[in-house]
């Protein structure tokens, strides 16, 4: 009887994937839009690396770290000069980092600094209304949370200590549902204007933090300086196929790098990830528009930063 019962659960979900297509036609007739100007010399940097080396200053950080039902996070708001935007860091399983929860609080509203590295992460979670360019100068934050679309999520190196254990499973957390949030990601509108210098990103705002899903390997692992990239199917839980090419990232000497780096094509993982704007498809389009131009308009790029992740097969069994 298992097999009707997955084959009633992939109609269900065909049913609900048209339904939730129309909604999202019609909500985003005047959705509010975020515009993001980031410097060209950044995007190419920055574009096939995982991680990036800060200079933070921390202005305000939580007093603790959410509690787990609330994903364990803690979150620091600051700015760093090689960033030049308004941006958050935030430590995975941070109740497990005392030494490192201390340390940004021993800094905070100071004007000294901490060096931090951690996936960079381009998204629209938090953007607000406030335009976002790269280079603006920027005042110290008094909230936690300020209108910000980049983050250093998760830290992997706070100062001279090492923080990549802390990238496994929320324990207590829920994470999102598979379905509704690549639903959201592979529907999300994107507007590239081109410039000499710099290349401005009109989008509007996501959501859907903290994914589980199970990736399937289907192309070639490209090993960077700190860390690796792979294509990938995107599988929700029960094994049905929901997205058939993204780039997933892997954060050097972290645990779920250490376990994908000898898994083969066609490996599966059940995994925890957070999007980010895929900044190498956003440096092709961007070379690209001359010759075709509608590649200016396409749908938002978006990989996935993986932060947990364990062996599982493909069916999702």
């Amino acid at each position: 009887m298992k097999a009707p019962a997955r084959s009633f659960a992939a109609t269900a979900r065909t049913c609900w994937l048209i339904v939730a297509s129309i909604i999202l036609l019609l909500s985003s007739s005047s959705p509010a839009q975020i515009t993001i100007t980031l410097k060209n010399t950044f995007i190419e940097k920055y574009k096939n690396l995982a991680t990036i080396d800060a200079t933070f200053t921390v202005d305000k950080a939580h007093a603790r770290p959410n509690p787990p039902a609330k994903d364990s996070d803690i979150h620091i708001a600051g700015r760093a000069p090689e960033v030049g935007l308004p941006m958050v860091a935030e430590i995975m399983n941070a109740a497990s980092q005392p030494a490192a929860v201390d340390l940004i609080h021993q800094i905070e509203g100071s004007d000294r600094t901490v060096a931090m590295t951690g996936a960079w992460r381009l998204w629209c979670e938090h953007g607000g209304s406030s335009e976002q360019v790269q280079g603006a100068k920027l005042a110290k934050f008094t909230t936690t949370n300020p209108d910000h679309v980049f983050e250093i999520h998760p830290i992997t190196k706070l100062g001279d200590s090492s923080l990549s254990e802390t990238l496994h499973g929320i324990e207590g957390f829920q994470p999102k549902d598979a379905f509704q949030a690549f639903l959201s990601y592979e529907n999300k509108k994107s507007q590239i204007s081109v410039g000499p210098k710099t290349t401005t990103i009109v989008t509007t705002m996501g959501g859907f933090n903290y994914v589980a899903f199970i990736m399937e390997i289907t192309g070639d692992q490209l090993e960077v300086p700190d860390g690796r990239f792979m294509m990938a199917k995107v599988h929700d839980l029960e094994g049905e196929v929901l997205v058939h090419n993204r780039r997933m990232v892997f954060i050097k000497n972290t645990p779920p790098e250490q376990l994908v780096h000898n898994m083969a094509k066609g490996s599966c993982l059940s995994v925890l990830g957070i999007p980010r704007i895929d900044l190498a498809v956003i440096s092709w389009r961007t070379h690209n528009a001359r010759t075709r131009p509608g590649v200016l308009t396409w749908t938002l790029p978006y990989e996935m930063v993986i932060v947990a992740a364990q062996r599982t097969d493909c069916s999702g069994e």
